[in-house]
Order: C-alpha cells, then sequence, then structure tokens
C-alpha cells in the first residue's frame, strides 16, 4: 500500500500506522512519529510526500497555509513529540527529531525510608512497574516538578513537597534536614544529591539514543530554533552525526531548564530557557519572541 501525506497536514489528522512503515524521503517527518515501525525496505506501507505521484490513500489539507512561521528543531522522546507537535505545528514550521528512548533498570528498595522522591514523571512508571502501592504506606512523597506530581496525582498519591522552583537545588535544600530519604531518579541523575548523607539514590531507569534517530535528519536545513527537552535531547544528535554541525545551523537554542542549559553551554553554544521547566513552556516562550 502507498499512503502520500501534504506536508502542512496537521499531525493531529494524521492515523497511527501499526504496520511496517518505509518512509521516501520527501515525506515530512513529523508524520513518522506515528509510525509505530519504520523500515528501510519495502514492507506493507510506503509513506511518501508527495501526493501528486500515485498511492492508494491520499491525506491532503484543504485549508490556507500560515505564511512566515517559525522553524524549528524539537528535539525529546517520541511521546513528548506527538503530544507537542500535534498541540503546536499549525503555528509553528517544527522539525521533530526522536533523540531518546526510555529503559527501565533493575533495582532493589529498602523499605525502612520515611521519604520518597520522584525526579521525573518516568521515574514514577518505571518505579510504579515494580512496587506494589502498600510501599508507601506511612512514608511522605516529594516530586521535582508539576509534570511529576500530576503523574503521582493520576496512580492517587497526594504530594506532601512540590518544590516552587523546578530545579534540583530547592529540593536538596528541603532534604537537608529530613530523615532516612529514598531519591527515585533516572540513571544520569544531579549529583549534588550524594552530598547528603540521609539520602539514597535508587536509579529506575536509562536515556538511551532511540532506534528511529537516523529517521530525522535535516542536513542541510537552517532553524530559527532549536528546542531541546533534556541533556541527552542535544548530545543523542550529536553522536548521531558524529559532530555539533547541527547546531551551529540553529539561531536560537532553547533549552528546557538550567541543567540541559548547562550542559548544551558546555558544548560550547549559547542557550536561553523560559522560567518554567517544561516543554509546553518552551514552545510558549519561542511564540513571545
Amino acid at each position: 500500500m502507498i499512503i502520500s501525506a501534504a506536508g502542512d497536514l496537521p499531525l493531529s489528522y494524521f492515523p497511527v500506522l501499526t504496520q511496517p512503515v518505509k518512509p521516501d524521503k520527501d515525506v515530512n517527518r513529523k508524520f513518522l512519529l506515528k509510525c509505530e515501525t519504520l523500515v528501510k525496505k519495502d514492507e506493507e506501507i510506503i509513506l511518501q510526500g508527495d501526493i501528486n505521484k500515485a498511492s492508494d490513500i491520499v491525506f491532503e489539507y484543504k485549508q490556507k497555509k500560515s505564511a512566515n512561521k517559525y522553524s524549528v528543531l524539537f528535539s525529546a522522546n517520541r511521546e513528548d513529540l506527538v503530544r507537542y507537535t500535534s498541540l503546536y505545528d499549525g503555528q509553528l514550521d517544527i522539525y521533530p527529531v526522536d533523540s531518546l528512548e526510555f529503559k527501565p533498570i533493575d533495582f532493589v528498595v529498602d523499605d525502612s525510608c520515611l521519604w520518597v522522591v520522584f525526579t521525573s514523571k518516568r521515574a514514577v512508571d518505571f518505579f510504579l512497574e515494580k512496587i506494589n502501592v502498600r510501599f508507601f504506606c506511612s512514608k511522605k512523597i516529594a516530586a521535582v516538578g508539576s509534570k511529576t506530581a500530576e503523574k503521582l496525582n493520576k496512580y492517587g498519591f497526594k504530594m506532601d513537597y512540590v518544590p516552587d522552583e523546578f530545579y534540583g537545588a530547592s529540593l536538596i535544600e528541603f532534604l537537608k534536614d529530613k530523615e532516612n530519604v529514598l531519591v527515585v531518579a533516572p540513571e544520569k541523575y544531579n549529583k549534588s544529591f550524594d552530598e547528603l548523607k540521609n539520602v539514597k539514590i535508587v536509579p529506575v531507569y536509562e536515556n538511551v539514543i532511540s532506534k528511529n534517530i537516523d529517521y530525522y535528519r535535516y542536513d542541510d536545513r537552517w532553524f530559527d530554533f532549536g528546542l531541546f527537552s533534556s541533556p541527552s535531547a542535544f548530545w543523542h544528535i550529536k553522536e548521531a552525526l558524529k559532530s555539533f554541525d547541527f547546531a551551529k545551523r540553529i539561531k536560537k537554542i532553547i533549552a528546557i531548564g538550567k541543567t540541559t542549559k548547562n550542559y548544551i553551554e558546555s558544548c560550547g553554544f549559547n542557550a536561553e530557557m523560559p522560567d518554567k521547566a517544561t516543554i509546553k513552556d518552551m514552545f510558549e516562550y519561542i511564540k513571545k519572541v
């Protein structure tokens, strides 16, 4: 089967394709986010961007295309790429990069802890996949950031502490005088936690380079903005391309927060960030520029 999709079609109008898909070089890469399996050889579906070519199904967009939209390189995991590209691709010309995936790590926990601290929403998911909710009896819960707190709320937990700022420094200051703290985190966590003798770190997942990153190459394109959801979202593109050439083609780099900003600047590039460390706030930040 051959499917054609017009480049200005909003991502939310494009269906999820569960069969293996071979994308043509002319297809808008945002549609690949809706393809569960990408392949390089002809399989059940060929996806092309030229709607004038012969095809079995054509997805067209009849509304007038907005002019003078900012071009935005957006690097994150697939889940966030789908969500925020669908929200903003009518206002911005978004070029997504599926740059990172999350894999679980085996872990054990000590039931004697009095505080359980989650540093990300994915830490919540990976922890609760293996730990029964009874583990939380008589324990206090803290979360870094509103998204982590929202995730815990969905599981039915109430927060005993959420720092006003979105960064680890506020949480570390709060935990200094707390007794027996368990911090649930990714493999690469804020090393400032190691300075606290009352804290035990339990890594429950790791960030790895997405297996699909090579499908999201924009070798000759320049961008008005580059949005990066983590240090890995920046570094993984460099690893895949074997250079920082992509960053040199971005007029203004936006980092989600201090840790990502500091990492990007350590690589020799200037970066800005919104007041709050969320992907939504990165998009709203560039709309105000």
